[in-house]
């Protein structure tokens, strides 16, 4: 989900994937800068483990307290939900196995 579109404004190519009510945007690492959206729902069969943070912003590492949930999207798309229609950003990350 991440890394495969350049910025138009700044030109990076690093992205992050952010819930915001309910969309799904990919934004820019460097300057936040939102590149493309659709609705949260439609990424709810992808396989793969996800982690839900709280978002520290754009090039921010999330710290460990600011998990919300992780495990399978359809699983955890409630507290995501929740999260972010009260305004929340949430950062998605996908688990990584060694």
């Amino acid at each position: 989900m991440n890394d495969m579109l350049a910025c138009p404004a700044c030109g990076l190519e690093k992205t992050e994937s952010v819930v915001q009510g309910g969309s799904y945007i990919l934004r820019c690492a460097g300057c936040g800068e939102m590149i493309v959206a659709t609705s949260f729902m439609a990424l709810l069969n992808l396989d793969g483990q996800y982690s839900a943070f709280i978002d520290p912003g754009p090039g921010i590492q999330p710290s460990p307290e600011a998990l919300i949930a992780h495990g399978l999207l359809r699983q955890i798309a409630t507290a995501i939900t929740q999260a972010a229609c009260g305004g929340t950003l949430i950062r998605l990350l996908p688990n990584v196995k060694d």
